[in-house]
């Protein structure tokens, strides 16, 4: 099932939002097969490129000019080559939902429950909405 999900370009001087697509492998019926499969592919991916070698690593004009802009000119190496756990992923993205740190909308509807059933169609747009929270002093 192919989707698009809406993620935000800080630091950029193309579109502050673009459409990522992502192919799942089964059709999600609840929002918390959705998030765990979203998740799993995060993970999996994030897995690979720790144990990817790269014969030579460079940047393009474009990517340099971008990184400036953020103040920061690097390779993005990483330097904690520890894998990611899955089942830590998921548990907490779960109850980062279940906390109200997220929402998710699909195609401009908010998902609603975690186990709440959702039909989600082919080439849909998710959009994942984080809350930061604020502090400071009421006086």
């Amino acid at each position: 099932m192919k989707l698009f999900v809406n993620v935000k370009q800080a630091g950029t001087r193309k579109n502050f939002i673009t459409q990522e697509e992502i192919i799942l492998d089964s059709k999600p019926s609840t929002l918390r097969e959705l998030i765990g499969a979203i998740i799993t592919k995060n993970v999996e991916n994030f897995n690979n490129k720790i144990t990817e070698e790269k014969l030579i690593d460079y940047l393009t004009k474009e990517e340099i000019d971008d990184k400036l802009t953020l103040g920061k000119v690097s390779f993005n190496e990483l330097h904690n080559k520890s894998m990611a756990n899955l089942n830590k992923a998921l548990e907490e993205a779960y109850i980062a939902y279940e906390d109200g740190l997220y929402r998710v909308f699909i195609d401009n509807t908010e998902a609603g429950k975690l186990d709440g059933q959702f039909e989600l169609k082919d080439e849909s747009v998710l959009t994942f909405i984080r809350f930061t929270m604020l502090s400071g002093r009421m006086w």
